[in-house]
Parts: C-alpha cells; structure tokens; sequence
C-alpha cells in the first residue's frame, strides 16, 4: 500500500513456492479501507483474516480460534493482547474488560457503543477485533469497506454485516497481538477524518431507520463523532489564528460548543496538574 518500510521483502522471504502466496504492490497509498478491498478481490479463500502492518500474530491463533467455536458464526474474532512489541508474548491490557464472559455474540448496539471512547482506558475500541470473515458471506451481501474513510473503517465494515444478519462471535485471546504506538496512524486523524466519519454514521443511521431497527446507538456514536469533530476543528482555528478563530470556531459549532470548552478547560488543568 505504498508502504517504504521492509514489508514487501518481509513477505517475499517467507514464500514457499507452492503458489499459495501472492504480493501485490501499490505504488499509492490511498489508506487502509483500499487496500483492503483490492486483497478481497484479489483473493479467492473461503475464510479470510486481516493482519495490519505494525501487529502480530501466533503460528497457531487460527486454529485456536476455530477449536474455541462451533460453525454458527459469520465473523469469529477472539480478545486482542495489546504489546510494546513481537518479543512481548504476555502483553499490558487487553480490548475487552476482564470481567467480561466469552464467548460472545456481539449485537450491532455492542459493536457500535463498544468504539465509544472511555475516561477509564485509553484507546480500547471494538472496532479494533480482526476477526475471521467468511467468503460467502461478505459475497451474498457485497460487502467492501469504505474508501472514503481513514478513521472507522473497521467498525462500520462490521456494523454494515450485522445490520445484515452477521453472526459475530468473540472468543478469548488466541494470539493477536497489537502494537501501540503514539505516532500510529490511528492516533492521527484530523478534522477531515473525523467529518466523513460523522457524515458515514449519518447515512448508516438512515439505513438502521429504514429497516425499522433501533439506531440510538449509531446516534450516540455519530454525536460522540461529530462533537470530537468541532473540538478539533476549533484547536485548527486557535492554530491558526489565535483565540479569535477558536471564537469562530465555537460559533460555527453551535450546540456543540459547551462541549468544545469544557473539553479544552479540561485539557488545560490536566496540564497545569501534570505539570507541578
């Protein structure tokens, strides 16, 4: 995916000449939702899994995986190990709350409010699972992701296959193991990222309607969005004007602007405090 690191040459060397492998090089990044389309279409395997770059996973994940549940699934997932790196086997934290029973079939209202952000966890999101998805079932229902998304591309690919019929199963961690970095992409997402998000959540709400399904979770979910939407755009203006744009920035967001200070007061004292 246009990618300047060792992954292309890392991939190469673990070829085996049975034909199974199969490179394929972008020459233009054009994010995450892209790439992955282009592997679907590429690739032919009943079952498919995603892998991202900076991640890792056990020799043996899929398999324990597939010996945890039975065949009544659409997309298996298991709990994600969250690790400073490939020679970290035990990990910090995991994606979903120790206290919380699996295996687990997630509902469209858990997939949705489950990518809320948390006072309590930093980062800790549903859409984060890369589950086991299978072929015919993203086939019967065409589904793709996103493109015209960098930010929460995951969780309304998985949303789209629930609101669908998805059976999606969670089961305890086999083996998938995250990265986290500060200056990762997902860390990085701006006023843009988070408008065509909003503006996704809104039309994915309108299909929840339509089909005569409750949507108080995607219209929880996209407020969440569209306020941390105004907030960034106001730390644009202040950026790049001064107080006097973070002023214009707060008119421009109307019910939204309360939200904005008090986020920005918040941030203000939390500095004060960690700074004494």
């Amino acid at each position: 995916d246009g990618s300047t690191d060792d992954t292309a040459k890392v991939v190469e060397q673990t070829d085996d000449d049975s034909g199974r492998l199969k490179l394929i090089r972008l020459a233009q990044n054009r994010g995450p939702a892209h790439g992955r389309n282009v592997a679907l279409e590429a690739s032919t395997a009943p079952l498919v899994c995603i892998l991202d770059a900076d991640d890792f996973m056990a020799h043996d994940r899929l398999v324990k995986m597939l010996q945890l549940a039975d065949e009544d699934w659409d997309f298996l997932a298991d709990d994600i190990i969250f690790t400073e790196g490939p020679d970290d086997l035990k990990g910090y934290d995991r994606l979903f709350d120790h206290d919380l029973t699996l295996p687990k079939v997630i509902t469209l209202s858990d997939m949705i409010l489950g990518n809320m952000p948390r006072k309590d966890r930093h980062r800790r999101e549903t859409g984060f699972v890369k589950p086991i998805m299978r072929r015919d079932f993203l086939e019967k229902h065409k589904l793709r992701y996103d493109e015209d998304l960098k930010l929460g591309e995951d969780v309304l690919f998985y949303a789209t296959a629930l609101l669908a019929g998805a059976r999606f199963k969670v089961v305890e961690a086999c083996g998938y193991y995250a990265g986290e970095r500060a200056d990762s992409l997902s860390s990085r997402h701006g006023t843009d990222d988070l408008t065509r998000l909003a503006n996704a959540l809104q039309r994915f709400e309108g299909r929840v309607s339509s089909l005569g399904q409750p949507a108080e979770s995607v219209t929880t979910y996209r407020r969440n969005i569209q306020k941390r939407g105004a907030l960034r755009a106001a730390l644009d203006a202040k950026r790049a004007e001064g107080w006097i744009g973070f002023a214009k920035a707060c008119k421009d967001a109307g019910p939204d602007a309360g939200y904005v200070v008090r986020e920005l007061v918040t941030d203000k004292i939390s500095t004060l405090v960690r700074g004494r």
